[in-house]
């Protein structure tokens, strides 16, 4: 496997991520290190980092060349966004990096900024029709995305540090700077020609003031799933976080139950800008992403070598099977089973609804346990799959599929996934537990994962269900042991079981 890092430079912070990267294209997050350092603080006076803020920067990057020299990745990206790119002592910048650090930093520009926030979208994120909003310290950029693909982009120079510092909204919040803020925001977005159309898609947020945001709004509703990427919020929820925090002063905003400390001072300049964009768009929907510009380059440097599917569900099931080294033959051979006696059958089940991607992640994923501990897989499946990386399932599916693959080990067994029971209606409760049966009965017709049966068909009569199955070789184990659960098939389906 290899080992990458990206390094992030930023108007606020600079961070560091290590990824462990597999051959098929799996990839984990194995650390995370971050430095605040503020280079955009003072910038504005001559457009020009600080002496202080470099220094801070070049103390931060050398702890992280350190950290680099102990666990020698394969190499190494660094990046820096817009307070560098807009400085004018960037070429002195980037050189004192270079002679202290050896780091080659390269500086992206507004396009390329929003550009792989846009591949870390779509690679985790199954949405066609979006308006993504990156909101960094120094910059906004926006894009606008029709059918999967970039309509239009655009970088603004608004971003929490240099709104906070220009209409003075750190502490307490006076009506005219709010007035003279909202203005001046208002103005940018109007310079956008396309921007003021766009009032029935979705909202997209990338970066850490909208994942504080979710982490708040999951506080005031107690949310069960700790969970940012797929997250929705009204433009209600929004709003009354801003009103929340701009009626506060710094002291009294630390209070926040879900705000970070560190973004007390910015975080009014930061909703402003998201107010006035919802306003001004009439947006009424908001998801999180959890992924933007470092995971939009982690992937966009693995499609440089390796042809992924472009499906984002069928992708993050591949990526979590080779990062837990599970059988992906045998996966999708068990989905392959599942899906066809779910066809046939869920009509005589009465199950009414799309699960077919419930069905897909539960199936693919039925294994994931024995990634901890073969004999308490049961016990370690459903927490592993609420708090996998797995995209491409809004936050009900996800647990869905959890409840889903967990009911393959029977009513009896119990599992921790009475919380999230708020979730699931009585009709889903019913096709979940239709679901599990299918997925353990398709267990058992792969019980040498040798995938020896290539298609079953049901026959369904008035007191019985027979599946025919088609083999390349001898399945009598496979038969027995799909043949223990005709007491549970009878208890769901009302109808004998006899397999042939």
């Amino acid at each position: 496997m290899k080992k990458i890092v990206i390094i992030d430079i930023g108007s606020n912070s600079i961070r560091l991520i290590l990824i462990r990267l597999g051959d098929q294209g799996n990839f984990k997050i194995i650390h995370d290190l971050k430095e605040s350092v503020g280079l955009e603080q003072g910038l504005e006076v001559d457009n020009a980092i600080k002496p202080d803020r470099i220094h801070k920067a070049l103390q931060a990057l050398a702890m992280f060349r350190n950290h680099c020299e102990a666990v020698q990745p394969d190499e190494v990206i660094v990046v820096a966004t817009e307070t560098v790119r807009r400085a004018a002592n960037q070429e002195l910048f980037r050189q004192r990096v270079k002679e202290e650090t050896g780091f080659e930093v390269r500086v992206l520009s507004g396009p390329e900024e929003a550009y792989y926030g846009y591949v870390g979208v779509t690679n985790s994120m199954d949405i066609a029709d979006a308006l993504l909003m990156d909101l960094g310290g120094g910059s906004t950029e926006l894009t606008w995305m029709v059918d999967g693909k970039i309509k239009e982009s655009v970088s603004l120079p608004l971003g929490s540090l240099n709104v906070t510092q220009q209409f003075s909204l750190g502490d307490n919040i006076k009506e005219e700077h709010m007035r003279r803020a909202q203005e001046g925001i208002l103005k940018v977005f109007r310079e956008v020609p396309w921007l003021s159309g766009l009032q029935s898609i979705r909202l997209i947020g990338i970066g850490g003031t909208f994942r504080n945001l979710c982490k708040i709004d999951r506080r005031r509703k107690s949310y069960p799933l700790e969970r940012t990427h797929n997250y929705l919020m009204s433009n209600q929820d929004i709003m009354e976080i801003h009103r929340d925090v701009c009626s506060r002063n710094l002291k009294q905003r630390r209070a926040v139950k879900g705000l970070s400390s560190e973004r007390g001072e910015n975080i009014v300049g930061a909703t402003t800008i998201i107010v006035q964009l919802l306003k001004y768009t009439a947006i009424r929907e908001v998801e999180i992403s959890g992924h933007g510009l470092r995971e939009g380059l982690v992937y966009d440097y693995i499609a440089r070598t390796l042809n992924l599917p472009g499906d984002v569900l069928e992708k993050s099931l591949l990526k979590n099977l080779n990062n837990y080294n599970l059988d992906v033959t045998h996966a999708r051979t068990i989905y392959r089973i599942s899906f066809s006696l779910y066809r046939q059958l869920r009509d005589l089940a009465k199950i009414s609804g799309d699960y077919d991607k419930v069905l897909k992640a539960a199936a693919m994923m039925h294994d994931m346990g024995t990634a901890l501990n073969f004999y308490q897989q049961n016990e370690h499946l459903f927490y592993m799959l609420v708090n996998s990386e797995l995209h491409g399932l809004s936050h009900r599916e996800l647990v869905m599929s959890a409840y889903a693959s967990c009911n393959q080990f029977g009513s009896k067994r119990q599992y921790a996934g009475v919380r999230f029971r708020g979730f699931l209606t009585a009709k889903d409760q019913h096709a979940l537990k239709g679901i599990g049966l299918l997925i353990r009965i398709a267990r058992s017709l792969d019980r040498s994962m040798s995938g020896l049966i290539q298609d079953v068909v049901c026959q369904i009569e008035r007191d019985k269900v027979i599946i025919k199955t088609t083999a390349t070789g001898n399945i009598d184990l496979e038969i027995l042991d799909a043949l223990s659960h005709c007491g549970d098939f009878r208890k769901h389906f009302r109808k004998s079981l006899f397999i042939m």
